[in-house]
């Protein structure tokens, strides 16, 4: 009876600590992203704010709504999800943002920069900071 009792207790000991902690994509990647800039592309080039002439904001709902203006001008709005799906980028499931246009980009979230990237060898990724007011 110890041996059945003393094994139930390190099965639950072991099931609570390997549960992994779920990180809410879509809570990470809600609020105002200003864009800092855009690479890729076969010719590999980077365009940022000043060599563009135009500043761009991405705003993420946590309804899973989203608006994007370029100069304070809405240009796009629709509705956004997470998904995971692969990646050119890693061998195991990756976040994606999928628009309902059918656009995906893969996400990276690092404090506070959000990374979208497209999910094929000559795409951009662009480069966003969390606006704080």
């Amino acid at each position: 009876m110890k041996k059945v009792s003393f094994l139930i207790i390190i099965g639950l000991l072991f099931n609570f600590s390997c549960k992994k902690e779920s990180v809410d994509a879509n809570n990470l990647l809600t609020g105002e992203w200003r864009w800092v800039s855009s690479t890729g592309g076969i010719a590999g080039v980077t365009i940022t704010p000043a060599s563009a002439g135009y500043e761009r904001i991405l705003l993420l709902t946590s309804d899973s709504k989203y608006s994007r203006y370029k100069n304070n001008v809405l240009e796009k709005t629709g509705t956004f999800e997470i998904i995971k799906a692969k990646s050119i980028y890693k061998t195991e499931l990756v976040d994606f943002i999928k628009y309902d246009d059918s656009t995906m980009s893969v996400i990276n979230v690092t404090g506070s920069e959000l990374s979208l990237a497209d999910n094929n060898y000559d795409g951009f990724g662009e480069t966003f900071k969390r606006y704080i007011k």
